[in-house]
């Protein structure tokens, strides 16, 4: 016999559990559960930040919704570098103790280990929630499983085949927020890092810059300006080889400025033996790509040929997903099957780096919440 409940939330992530606390707050008498195929739910959520919670950014849309939601539960924020808010314990497993303490003293229901796998519609209007776990009756649904980044915390892609049995359509979905994977060999720079002005070529045409700490691994590239900038590589029409990462290493500086500094370093060779570059940059990355002397265009414009993007496991967040014009973007409802509703990372929606993605987990899970609650 299924268990019966006014609304399902399938999938005990940021976007779910969200919408399950937004719904309590807005109809306290309706009856709610989560269901996660994991043993716990928030798994990937206490990875975010690196453990710290990077929540949202000051420059997101809606940033006062999202704060305003924290606060109401208790948990106050602290203002990081460029915009970024943390908790203020800095600890993301505190943000989820809050929420964990929320969903049991307001009842709503946690069933993990459940595994869910099919929807199914009544002549009535409920939805039949199928699972290895049982069955669950609901009035409404909300699909909230995440994309595809992360396997390791139990996103593997469940919730597509459910939205696509349901009549949605699902664009193309990649990884993004990923490192980069580069020709060439980088043994001898590996662990290095640098601040540089990295730009995504395409076919030799610019396409984006970002500034930041560029790391240099045993496969190519990394850090956050990376993972920003691999967001645009597409594979339409084109192949990894049509996309170069040109890095400017000494962005602070115009080219007449940085050759003056070289003349002077070469009159001065006896003060700088042997290596024109030395406390410019770490001596292995002079020593792997510019043997110790280089002029300055070369060093401002270090290219790269990108080979690959990391994969899914290396991934912070999914491109592509259900078409946002078959939702209804203001309560999160399907335009194709009533009753069924998506958040999160499921959506095609992909942010930068910098708490912009987890916002809209909560953005979105907070707008399902309150649209299945009000309409119970």
């Amino acid at each position: 016999m299924p268990r019966m409940t006014d609304i399902c939330v399938i999938g005990g992530g940021a976007s779910g559990i969200a919408a399950a606390i937004a719904a309590n707050m807005e109809n306290p008498d309706a009856s709610i559960c989560i269901v996660e195929k994991k043993d716990k739910i928030g798994r990937k959520l206490l990875a975010t930040g690196n453990g710290r919670c990077n929540f949202t950014n000051a420059s997101c849309e809606n940033v006062s919704e999202t704060l305003g939601f924290f606060n109401k539960l208790g948990i106050k924020e602290r203002e990081g570098e460029q915009g970024r808010f943390y908790p203020y314990s800095g600890q993301a497993k505190d943000v989820l103790r809050v929420f964990e303490a929320y969903l049991i003293s307001h009842n709503i229901k946690i069933i993990t280990d459940f595994t869910a796998v099919d929807l199914s519609f009544s002549e009535s209007g409920r939805i039949v929630v199928c699972g290895r776990g049982g069955e669950i009756n609901a009035g409404k649904a909300l699909l909230a499983t995440g994309g595809k980044a992360g396997p390791q915390y139990g996103c593997s892609g469940d919730g597509y085949k459910m939205a696509r049995a349901a009549g949605h359509t699902v664009t193309k979905t990649i990884p993004a927020l990923s490192s980069v994977e580069c020709r060439g060999d980088f043994s001898r720079v590996k662990g290095e890092r640098a601040k540089a002005r990295v730009t995504l070529l395409r076919k030799g045409e610019a396409l984006c810059s970002e500034t930041g700490e560029l790391q240099f691994t045993d496969y190519g590239l990394s850090g956050i300006c990376i993972f920003n900038l691999s967001r645009h590589i597409r594979l339409d029409g084109c192949g990894f080889d049509d996309y170069e990462i040109s890095a400017d290493l000494f962005y602070d500086m115009s080219e007449e400025e940085l050759d003056r500094e070289l003349d002077l370093r070469r009159e001065n060779q006896d003060i700088l033996p042997g290596n024109l570059l030395v406390s410019l940059m770490p001596a292995s990355i002079a020593a792997c790509f510019f043997g110790g002397d280089a002029d300055a265009k070369a060093l401002k414009n270090l290219r790269f040929t990108a080979s690959n993007v990391k994969g899914w496991a290396f991934a912070q967040c999914t491109s592509g997903g259900i078409p946002q014009s078959e939702i209804n973007m203001e309560t999160m409802e399907s335009k194709i099957a009533s009753g069924l509703y998506f958040a999160g990372e499921l959506v095609d929606y992909d942010g930068p780096c910098g708490g912009y993605n987890l916002n809209n987990a909560w953005e979105t899970g907070i707008k399902a919440g309150r649209a299945m609650a009000a309409d119970v």
